[in-house]
């Protein structure tokens, strides 16, 4: 049987005895019916690990004698996804797939076709790192995405450093398959990918992306939905590399 995980505050993950959140002590009594002795695993979300023994769990809390903190690799190329803003069942999923699929950040991009606004924004993205957080106990990844406010085009592809490679999937795009772009990503150190709301992307915003350094390709067959093509786009990108 695996060890159970526990996210950590990034601060609070050493060597020595360390406090569980009390949402996660909650979860050890209440609903695994842990006990003091049983041994656990640590995360703290920013790729560091630990092994511990559960020392105390009460009501008032938990806690965890830890002997020794790892620091796991970050996995390569680095990868920021900018998927379109979608609505929020697509959103929240997107916050959980993407942490399995080890994406290392998330920017939502305000779109002209984009359903959603980027309205109660601080709860939206207060929920999407929660369910980053839920994931990455459960998938056993070593970080979780960081996921940024959702941003216009412009401030986007302003984002996107001069030396990363970088994708633009649009379904309108006649001549360049993914397949045709993927070996040009290899030794790159970043990667940088833009896919489009429900809606896509309009062929202003693609030529605007275009004219930043993306390269537009397509997906071959069938077009996909805005979640699934996100999805496909990053397992292949950390899968295939």
């Amino acid at each position: 049987m695996s060890l159970r995980r526990f996210l950590v505050e990034p601060q609070a993950l050493a060597a020595g005895e360390v406090a569980l959140p009390a949402e996660e002590a909650a979860h050890a009594r209440k609903v695994l019916r842990l006990a003091p002795g049983a041994e656990v695993e640590l995360i703290d979300g920013q790729g560091r690990r630990a092994q511990g023994v559960l020392t105390r769990l009460d009501k008032s809390g938990g806690a965890v004698m830890v002997e020794a903190v790892e620091a796991a690799a970050p996995p390569s190329p680095r990868l920021v996804l900018c998927p379109g803003l979608l609505k929020a069942p697509a959103m929240d999923l997107l916050a959980v797939k993407l942490t399995e699929l080890a994406v290392d950040q998330v920017r939502p991009v305000l779109t002209r076709r984009a359903v959603p606004k980027a309205d109660g924004g601080k709860a939206k993205l207060e929920r999407w790192q929660r369910l980053a957080g839920q994931a990455l106990k459960q998938c056993g990844a070593a970080r979780a995405p960081e996921i940024l406010p959702p941003a216009s085009l412009a401030e986007v592809l302003a984002a996107a450093p001069p030396e990363a490679a970088k994708l633009l999937l649009y379904e309108d795009e006649g001549r360049t398959s993914l397949s045709q772009v993927l070996p040009g990503l290899n030794g790159a150190a970043e990667v940088w990918a833009l896919i489009g709301p429900e809606g896509g992307f309009t062929p202003e915003e693609a030529a605007q992306a275009v004219a930043a350094g993306f390269v537009s390709c397509r997906l071959p067959h069938t077009i996909l939905r805005a979640e699934t093509a996100s999805l496909a786009l990053a397992g292949v990108i950390r899968f295939a590399l």
